[in-house]
């Protein structure tokens, strides 16, 4: 652990962030406490647009990207509302000319006022080339008429904006003199003091099915004036004589519009591989001490091999967020990573296998934890319900894919010099290179037939080899290895009729990786050793279950009574269950 990770650990387990949603809080009161926790962390230097790749010293961003990913382990809503604020900040700094950019630079990077990301509509969803919110120029007093043409048009999901927004960047067309100029941000004030303005209804998006602290709603604009100064003017602007210029071509203004993507999509994936590293964690402290038939559930070879499976999950999607994050730095010294589409492919992927497996990892912990994991307060549960959704959001991972194949065939050249880079040295694990032969396969595949399933292989093959490259090159102990081993050739394995088609594999290579994937996934453990291998900061494992004496504290609990803390338990209290501090 880093020292910025062990000072974000201390502040997690203080006592503002003592419970992550009290039992007796409505979700009004639990989203108004995650917003108050943002801002404690915004102040302490965890979190700001400062920090982003293009913004502050780039050296620093890998830091910056762990300590999101913990944030989003103890909290998905916590993170999401950062996020939410940070992605419409970065819509802002991206695209404002230099007044606008000093007038309200300070109130994003302190988090003055609450921004909300306002791009996604009912019909356009992931496809933000088809938005339907048009920013009328009107010449006779030189405002814009912002306007929902129909209700597939209003603005929905957008994070912050239900209850505490005083600012959305809306993503709409442009249209001057009847000519629709295309996509454009502007920046929309929301509500004075607490009411929300004229010309702009904000409804529920709610009930969501998890991140329930993350006040969601729908905008829908009638006829809401706007001044001039509202449009993003760094490449646009309306003259005196109410003239549209831009230095860029129209078809141009959409991809520059979306430049503020390349970041947000790292978030949830770094998140989910954080929680799925906490859930591993959990299960393991719980495996030690849970007896099943005489024996601790460690002690048991079928459940040895779906934990270790589900920490490979968990610790390829770290090594792949980490290898993505240097990727990040060492290309953002040759020009912004927003329009970077080979780093954009690549956190595509990252983004994609991420936030898959999470799905998976998070629903094995789970299960098995027993009935006992479901409980709230033993944090996979609400893990589980949380993060099933990042596989939609920050753009959906199917559509993801389809746009990474198609910049990576485009740039085939330089995003095939990346993966190389990425799977390390030509004499490396001889699964690495048979990976790296398959990404290519796949790839061919879609350029031969266009995207559909092989896209979707592709991009876990590209996260798979991401992960595997950094992981190899790290690795340290003899469990570490043991678990990058079971892990690459599950890899391998999972894509074996790609690489037995493609000559990469033989039949013997497939029984061969088969009974190397066995032997390394049955075989004994120390508990603690796993433990230090996932490195999950003691002081964010508060599950019940994954203390020594669950069983007492679960029934004293139940039954509503106090139990005194166990002997040579750091941190133990008499106060037990909701009580993320007991």
């Amino acid at each position: 652990m880093t020292q910025r990770e062990k000072e974000l650990a201390h502040l997690l387990s203080g006592p503002e962030f003592a419970t992550v949603r009290p039992v007796d809080q409505s979700v009004l009161d639990y989203s108004l406490l995650t917003l108050r926790r943002a801002r404690i962390l915004n102040r302490a230097g965890f979190s700001s647009n400062a920090q982003w790749l293009g913004r502050g010293d780039r050296t620093r961003f890998p830091d910056f990207l762990r300590t999101m990913g913990w944030i989003g382990a103890y909290d998905l809503s916590l993170l999401n509302v950062l996020v939410s604020h940070q992605i419409a900040g970065d819509a802002l700094l991206s695209h404002a000319g230099p007044v606008q950019v000093r007038s309200y630079g300070p109130e994003i990077d302190g988090m003055g006022k609450v921004y909300c990301f306002a791009a996604s509509e009912l019909h356009a969803g992931s496809d933000l080339k088809r938005v339907l919110t048009t920013a009328t120029y009107n010449p006779q007093d030189r405002q814009l008429v912002l306007s929902t043409p129909e209700p597939a048009a209003s603005k929905v999901w957008i994070g912050n904006s239900l209850h505490s927004g005083d600012v959305a960047m809306v993503l709409a067309r442009l249209v001057v003199a009847g000519r629709d100029e295309g996509h454009h941000w502007f920046r929309v004030p929301l509500r004075a003091g607490g009411k929300v303005l004229a010309g702009i209804s904000i409804g529920r998006a709610e009930p969501k099915g998890g991140v329930t602290a993350n006040q969601t709603g729908v905008l829908t604009f009638t006829d809401h004036r706007l001044p001039l100064s509202a449009l993003m003017n760094r490449w646009a602007s309306i003259d005196a004589d109410g003239v549209y210029r831009s230095a860029l071509a129209r078809h141009r203004r959409f991809e520059e519009c979306l430049a503020t993507f390349t970041h947000e999509r790292l978030f949830p994936s770094v998140g989910a591989a954080h929680a799925q590293r906490l859930a591993c964690a959990v299960t393991t402290r719980f495996a030690a001490v849970k007896r099943a038939f005489g024996t601790p559930l460690l002690g048991h070879a079928h459940y040895r091999t779906r934990l270790t499976t589900a920490a490979g999950r968990a610790l390829a999607s770290r090594y792949a967020l980490e290898a993505l994050a240097d990727i990040a730095v060492e290309r953002a010294a040759d020009g912004p990573p927003a329009g970077d589409q080979v780093l954009h492919a690549l956190i595509s992927c990252g983004k994609s296998g991420s936030t898959g497996d999470a799905r998976h990892t998070l629903a094995e912990t789970r299960e098995l934890c027993g009935g006992l994991g479901y409980h709230d307060a033993n944090q996979i549960a609400p893990l589980l319900h949380d993060y099933e959704v990042a596989v939609t959001f920050g753009g959906d991972n199917t559509v993801l894919g389809y746009q990474a194949t198609r910049y990576a065939l485009r740039q085939r050249a330089e995003f095939d010099r990346a993966l190389d880079a990425a799977a390390g040295p030509a004499d490396g694990p001889d699964a690495v290179r048979k990976l790296r032969a398959i990404c290519d396969a796949l790839l061919d595949q879609v350029d031969a037939h266009g995207p559909g399933e092989a896209t979707t292989r592709w991009t876990r093959a590209v996260h798979q080899l991401l992960a595997l490259g950094r992981w190899a090159a790290t690795v340290d102990g003899p469990l570490g290895r043991r678990l990058l081993g079971q892990y690459a050739a599950s890899c391998v394995l999972e894509h074996a009729l790609t690489a037995l088609a493609a000559g990469i594999l033989d039949r013997d290579d497939v029984l061969r990786l088969e009974a190397e994937r066995q032997e390394a996934a049955g075989a004994p453990f120390e508990a603690g050793d796993l433990l230090e291998v996932l490195a999950v900061p003691d002081e964010l494992i508060t599950a019940p279950i994954a203390r020594p004496d669950f069983a007492e504290r679960h029934v004293a609990a139940a039954h509503g009574g106090r139990i005194l803390a166990a002997v040579g338990a750091p941190g133990y209290r008499e106060e037990f269950v909701h009580d993320r501090s007991a």
